[in-house]
């Protein structure tokens, strides 16, 4: 019987460590059980692999004597696991969805403040987000009059980069930011420094009103939460992973020092809630978010949602990622949510293959 393939796009980051069976950050292995699952074989490629003109992609296959490159047609779905930041490949994408072949995450790095005013525009959002703007000198002076604690981020940035952390201090303010791999404070007045000035001026920030995290043994925390579409086509929640920051530290990012842990023995510090209820109401909000987003951001499939919990249980938007990493289960010795991440995906391509369209 003819094989079906199904693309895996990557980065040459990735791709390089595809022979030895060990690419960074990507367990290959679970999209191989997950093709087996559905009939499909994996193929993994870059953009530059592929010859458009010919129809055809040179891609590495698992073989008896391991990957193998070799010249396929381009498969009709591609599951794109890449992150392209220039117009050059992003135009490329375009070119593909044109020809016919349907690429899901063709786009997958958004900015953090398009994102928060996308969510803003459903009202059963509104309430579980923070308080947000584009970083100008007035916006940062009149969410210092709003808030007592902020946060600011780059709009375009991942795995807690760049993030700084202002604080009311007495009369003045108090600038948490981290600089040669260690966290430093700079004590000020209502006057910006120009430090911090010039910091905000060569890249695009947001300010953003600090959540007021729970904590687990006195350290703030947030989930990590896989959402993706699924053999059905429709959304689903992966899994749930919770990241909580090193001692000390406010960012909770793995990359950054962060702690995995499951839910449910985070939630042993709060015997006043019940897990079951704080998890359905994550996943209540992260799937309406979902498919909020879907409505406005073509081919979305498979996002990672930051969330944080007050000591009520109530979900709070922190941000969206458009290409989880998925390792954070790993870390979290959640084997079944981890493999679930890549079976997901492979379901849904198959899907899109039998023809269906997936919901609105």
């Amino acid at each position: 019987m003819e094989r079906r393939f199904v693309g895996i796009l990557v980065n040459s980051s990735v791709y390089k460590g595809i022979p030895s069976g060990r690419p960074r950050h990507e367990e290959i292995r679970f999209y191989e059980e997950a093709g087996r699952l559905y009939g499909l074989t994996p193929c993994f490629f870059r953009l530059q692999d592929i010859r458009l003109q010919h129809r055809t992609v040179n891609a590495y296959v698992k073989t008896y004597g391991g990957y193998i490159r070799q010249q396929l047609a381009i498969p009709e779905v591609i599951h794109n696991r890449a992150i392209y930041t220039r117009t050059g490949p992003n135009k490329r994408m375009k070119e593909l969805a044109q020809s016919g072949i349907q690429v899901f995450n063709g786009r997958n790095r958004y900015g953090k403040l398009h994102i928060h005013n996308l969510l803003m525009e459903d009202e059963l959002l509104r309430p579980h987000i923070p308080g947000t703007a584009a970083v100008t000198p007035d916006s940062l002076k009149e969410m210092m009059s709003l808030y007592d604690s902020l946060i600011l981020k780059p709009d375009n940035s991942s795995i807690g980069r760049g993030v700084m952390k202002l604080d009311r201090s007495g009369a003045g303010w108090q600038l948490a930011y981290r600089s040669r791999g260690l966290w430093r404070k700079l004590r000020f007045a209502d006057r910006i420094p120009s430090f911090l000035q010039r910091k905000l001026s060569r890249e695009k920030y947001i300010v953003q009103q600090r959540l007021p995290l729970a904590t687990y043994n006195g350290c703030p925390f947030d989930l990590r939460v896989s959402v993706q579409r699924s053999h059905t086509g429709d959304w689903t929640m992966t899994g749930i992973a919770v990241k909580v920051a090193a001692k000390n530290a406010f960012i909770t990012n793995v990359a950054q020092g962060g702690t995995v842990y499951r839910l449910e023995e985070i939630l042993r510090q709060y015997p006043a809630l019940r897990a079951e209820q704080v998890r359905d109401d994550i996943e209540r909000f992260c799937l309406h978010a979902a498919r909020h987003l879907s409505g406005h951001l073509a081919h979305l499939a498979d996002v990672g949602f930051d969330i944080g919990l007050t000591n009520s249980g109530y979900p709070l938007f922190v941000e969206c990622n458009g290409r989880d990493l998925r390792y954070s289960f790993q870390k979290g010795n959640m084997p079944e949510a981890w493999k679930a991440t890549y079976t997901n995906p492979i379901g849904f391509a198959r899907f899109l293959m039998d023809g269906n369209v997936p919901p609105g």
